[in-house]
Parts: structure tokens; C-alpha cells; sequence
């Protein structure tokens, strides 16, 4: 509880210093403050990611743990599938995205694409799948508890309601990825690769009418279900590698030796 509490205040703190430093130095140059938004958040994650290493929260050689290839394509398949099927769900109904604006000025530069991108993800992995995860697995002593009270707060940290509907949702199959793979660099991939999709969907301005209100949506979502259902069995029967004892590892049930090659 102790490094979750530290870790969402390390957090917190660092988006409050680096903004505000940030808005002073563009009011005194005159600048639009919306042109802050993505090197400020560039920077507060990238010191996030510094201080959580730094702290030996997170070691380094987690981050590029990796495992056998068939797993972590079929791992991609079922979390690209499973979120978009949320998208299309979640597209259904009219949620506020109050950020609208400031993605759009972000998705027109170079450290809006590594600050959504590469970096934010890498320090909300770190911090909500190792070290937020754990921690409430560890309390709980439940694997799916860790996993929901992690995406609950994965959920509310995003604040923009359109990103807290989705989020909730995309940090349980992240989560759920993260204890069967014990790989912190499959969820990392994964949410790289939705942010990425993101990224570029807004940066072209275009928007999908697709959603289940529509036959197409619903076409599509039934698909993207199947595909998603089909892959976690997949991933639930044929790798079935062993959990390290707690005497073996400080870290919580939930991680696994992915040294053992899978069924």
C-alpha cells in the first residue's frame, strides 16, 4: 500500500511541477499555453519513469522481459481486439471527451507523439501493472482483485470521462496480460500500440462511424469478440507456466517464469 500511495503522489507531483514551469516560461514568451501541453507531458512522465526506476520500483531488466514469440503475438491479438471491441461499445454512446482540443494540438508534434506514445505508456505500465498491481494483489491476496483496483484507478487518474469509460475496461486485459505473461513489455507493447492507433486516427481527423448501432459495428464487434475469446483460451491452455514461489521472489503471485517453454 505504501509504494502505491508514493508512487500516485510521485505521479501527481510531477505532472503539478512540470506544467507549472512549463505555463510559466510560455506566458513569459507569450506563447499559447495548449503548445506546453506536450513537452510538459513528456517530460513529467519521462521523470516519473526515472524516480520509479531510480527507486528501485522497478528494475530495468523488467521492461525488455521477454517471452516465446507465439505468446506475444497471440497476446497482441487478444488486446487490440478486446479494446477495440470496447471502442465500439463505448462509441455507442455520447461520452464528453473534454481533452478534445488539446489531443489535437498534441497529435501535430514530435513530443506529443513520444509523450502519448512511447513514453506515457512505459511509465503508466510501470506504475499501474508493476508496481499498483502488485501491491493491491499483495494486500488482497487476489490476482483479479489487483487487476480491478489497478484499472479502477488506471480509469480515474485519466480523468477525460471518454478516456475513463475505455480505460477501465483496456487496464483489466492489460493487467490480466501482465500476470499471465509475467512480461511487463507485452502490456507496454500493447498500450504503445493502441496509443499509436489513437494517435493517428487523430491526427488525420478522421472519425469512425462504425459502432454497434450499426450493422457494419456489429458485424465487426462480433468478429473482434470471437477473436478475443478465441485467443485468451489460447493463451489459458497452452502457456501454463509455473508461478515463482513467494520464497523465490518478492514479487506478488501473479508474476510467472516465462522461462519454461509453453505447452
Amino acid at each position: 500500500m505504501k509504494k502505491t500511495i508514493t508512487t500516485v503522489g510521485i505521479w501527481i507531483a510531477a505532472q503539478l511541477v512540470v506544467t507549472m514551469i512549463f505555463v510559466i516560461v510560455a506566458m513569459v514568451q507569450g506563447k499559447d499555453v495548449n503548445s506546453i501541453l506536450a513537452p510538459s507531458l513528456l517530460v513529467s512522465d519521462a521523470l516519473v519513469i526515472i524516480l520509479l526506476l531510480a527507486m528501485k520500483y522497478c528494475g530495468v531488466k523488467e521492461l525488455v522481459k521477454t517471452v516465446p514469440g507465439n505468446v506475444f503475438l497471440i497476446s497482441i491479438i487478444f488486446g487490440i481486439c478486446g479494446m477495440f471491441a470496447v471502442e465500439l461499445i463505448s462509441s455507442a454512446f455520447e461520452i464528453p471527451n473534454m481533452l478534445e482540443q488539446q489531443f489535437e494540438a498534441m497529435s501535430k508534434t514530435i513530443s506529443g507523439f513520444l509523450g502519448i506514445c512511447i513514453i506515457g505508456p512505459i511509465m503508466e505500465e510501470i506504475m499501474m501493472r508493476r508496481i499498483i498491481l502488485k501491491e493491491m494483489e499483495k494486500a488482497t491476496k487476489s490476482m483479479w482483485a489487483g487487476i480491478l483496483i489497478s484499472s479502477a484507478l488506471f480509469a480515474v487518474v485519466h480523468i477525460n470521462p471518454i478516456q475513463v469509460v475505455f480505460a477501465m475496461p483496456a487496464g483489466i486485459i492489460l493487467g490480466w496480460l501482465y500476470c499471465k505473461t509475467g512480461s511487463l513489455l507485452v502490456p507496454i507493447c500493447l498500450h504503445i500500440l493502441n496509443n499509436t492507433i489513437s494517435f493517428i486516427t487523430i491526427r488525420m481527423g478522421s472519425e469512425s462511424t462504425l459502432s454497434i448501432k450499426n450493422t457494419m459495428g456489429v458485424v465487426l464487434f462480433v468478429a473482434l469478440a470471437l477473436i478475443t475469446v478465441v485467443s485468451a483460451i489460447w493463451l489459458i491452455k497452452n502457456y501454463k507456466a509455473m508461478v515463482v514461489p513467494e520464497s523465490e521472489s518478492s514479487d506478488s503471485a501473479c508474476v510467472i517464469n516465462t522461462d519454461e517453454t509453453p505447452a
